[in-house]
């Protein structure tokens, strides 16, 4: 996993007040992937969220972390091959 996309699962883990292991971020590949993840657990920074807004709100820190338009964004939009997220990083 590159530096970028290991930031991004930090904000993550520090929006939603949870720590998300290695080897599940690991597998984490798109936003579904994250929402699908974060709305699974019962967390301080979750708890009572609805799906909807646990993706608005990872919408939101993509937004911030990486810039990217929201009209080339979706939750099946892959960090890597589709938002070039770690493409110039190398990788840990």
């Amino acid at each position: 996993m590159g530096l970028d996309l290991v930031e991004l699962v930090m904000r993550f883990e520090e929006e939603f007040e949870t720590e998300i292991p290695d080897q599940i971020a690991s597998t984490l590949l798109t936003p579904k992937d994250v929402i699908d993840y974060l709305t699974t657990k019962s967390e301080p920074g979750n708890k009572g969220m609805t799906r909807e807004s646990v993706a608005q709100k990872v919408w939101l820190i993509i937004e911030d972390e990486i810039g990217i338009d929201i009209s080339k964004y979706n939750e099946n939009s892959r960090f890597i091959d589709d938002m070039h997220i770690d493409h110039k990083d190398y990788l840990l």
